[in-house]
């Protein structure tokens, strides 16, 4: 069985999106649905924490996001400046600290990446969640506030990663076969219908 704290405590741990077609047992759920703009918000949080519980029914035993910098972030072309840099890290330094001063917590420095992908550097911040952490309300706020890195909601005992990516959807990344046929009869009524068949596919291999 995958040990998924040490994996993700790995350097070598590669989690980008799309976290749904990156990973072979994974489920995609649709969150905002309404006609109105109030609406779709908030059945987008009305969704989001109702998988939430369906999966952390023994709370979060992990939480973690990737704090990296690439280079068109700034839109200058070939060009980047320090001085924007230097800004544009102030705003993630204070969404960083906000958490790691409040958990304890351990950070995945110089996470490898392709240079291709245009990446400055890449931190991983990797919290352990105590009474003072709200899962739903950090949900919420990132539903609110898509600027912000994404958190991703982990447990130990069902071996998965639970990612809302924003108000439109969500993946679930589960790392053991079993745990996801297990979890697919429960999250099915939230399925993205575009992904359905794909699902379907990987509910046959689990079962294998």
């Amino acid at each position: 069985m995958i040990d998924i704290e040490k994996m993700i405590l790995s350097r070598d741990f590669s989690y980008e999106p799309p976290y749904f077609y990156n990973n072979d047992f994974a489920l995609r759920c649709e969150l905002g649905i309404g006609e109105t703009d109030e609406k779709y918000l908030a059945t987008a949080k009305e969704r989001a924490a109702a998988i939430f519980n369906i999966l952390f029914g023994n709370g979060v035993d992990m939480f973690f996001f990737d704090d990296y910098i690439q280079d068109w972030d700034f839109d200058m072309g070939d060009t980047v400046y320090i001085n924007q840099v230097i800004s544009y890290e102030k705003d993630r330094l204070k969404f960083c600290l906000g958490y790691q001063k409040k958990f304890k917590h351990i950070v995945v420095r110089d996470i490898p990446f392709d240079e291709e992908e245009l990446i400055i550097r890449r931190n991983r911040i990797c919290c352990y969640p105590n009474k003072k952490f709200n899962a739903i309300d950090a949900i919420n706020a990132h539903i609110d506030c898509q600027n912000n890195p994404t958190i991703h909601l982990v447990s130990f005992a069902n071996n998965c990663i639970f990612t809302v990516y924003d108000d439109r959807g969500c993946d679930i990344v589960f790392y053991d076969k079993n745990k996801f046929g297990t979890f697919y009869p429960l999250l099915q009524k939230y399925f993205l219908e575009y992904d359905l068949d794909l699902m379907k596919q990987r509910f046959e291999k689990s079962k294998k």
